[in-house]
């Protein structure tokens, strides 16, 4: 869409640039925080917990994995009660699998509106970004009596919590666009990326330490964008951590790397009515 001298809207079939088309996101910011207060609204409904839950899911997986890795593998947590060092690794993957999961279904839940209303796609998955934000501001209420208990300190390094979070939501919408622009030709991704992320926490020091691999594949880590975000989040939270300089390639590629699979989304999203 453009304008001439005259101010006149002018519908071409000439497409975006990356300028224009972010702008229209921004047009329409108001649209994401409507299908995000969908979401949670949905999510939520007649249910006895309501936003109870979004505390018991992490606060399970906290129990198994301190119990497991913790009493009975009896895993170092690098200084760190093993507690907090698995809850401040869950933090980040928590966010990062949610966004992926919903994102990469937000497409066809929203099909009816796609094929009815015009709107730059983009913005249902930026929707359960802020999604998954609310609920991670509910996660960090398990953090603060574990920190108290414990007698742990919070870094003054939290000042850089926002630009942790912000690669946490890049890492996680990278897969969501990728996803997005090519499962209307290939669904097979749909089954794909929910077994990498299985695997992928494996290759994540969220329970357990880089320690645990052995010297000669230790380089594994540092070739993870997930594990330098989730080593970043524990920089940010605790004074004695120290972040391996090793991990900046891999947590600074990820932003070339989402501008670039953001604009092919950007140019596939005229297919999606077909798809949804």
């Amino acid at each position: 869409m453009e304008k001439n001298d005259s101010g006149v809207k002018i519908i071409s079939a000439k497409p975006d640039s990356l300028f224009e088309y972010c702008r229209k996101i921004w047009n329409y910011r108001a649209l994401i925080f409507v299908f995000a207060k969908r979401d949670l609204k949905v999510k939520y409904a007649q249910t006895i917990l309501g936003l109870g839950w979004t505390i018991l899911q992490p606060l399970t997986a906290l129990v198994v994995f301190t119990f497991f890795f913790g009493y009975i593998m009896n895993s170092n947590a690098a200084g760190l009660p093993f507690s907090i060092y698995v809850l401040s690794g869950l933090l980040g993957w928590n966010f990062f699998t949610y966004i992926v999961f919903q994102g990469m279904s937000s497409i066809q839940e929203s099909g009816i509106i796609i094929k009815k209303i015009y709107f730059p796609k983009a913005v249902l998955p930026l929707s359960k970004v802020l999604v998954a934000c609310v609920e991670l501001a509910i996660s960090f209420l398990l953090l603060i009596p574990l920190l108290l208990w414990h007698g742990q300190i919070v870094s003054w390094h939290i000042i850089f919590i926002p630009m942790v979070l912000l690669l946490n939501s890049m890492m996680a919408l990278f897969l969501v666009f990728i996803t997005g622009s090519l499962a209307y030709r290939i669904k097979d991704l749909y089954h794909l990326v929910p077994f990498l992320l299985y695997f992928g926490i494996w290759i994540t020091p969220v329970f357990f330490t880089k320690d645990i691999l052995p010297s000669e594949i230790n380089f594994i880590w540092f070739l993870n964008p997930m594990a330098a975000i989730v080593e970043a989040w524990r920089w940010c939270l605790f004074p004695a951590w120290n972040f391996n300089p090793g991990f900046f390639p891999a947590l600074f590629i990820i932003i070339p790397l989402t501008i670039t699979v953001f604009i092919f989304y950007k140019k596939s999203e005229n297919q999606f009515s077909d798809f949804a």
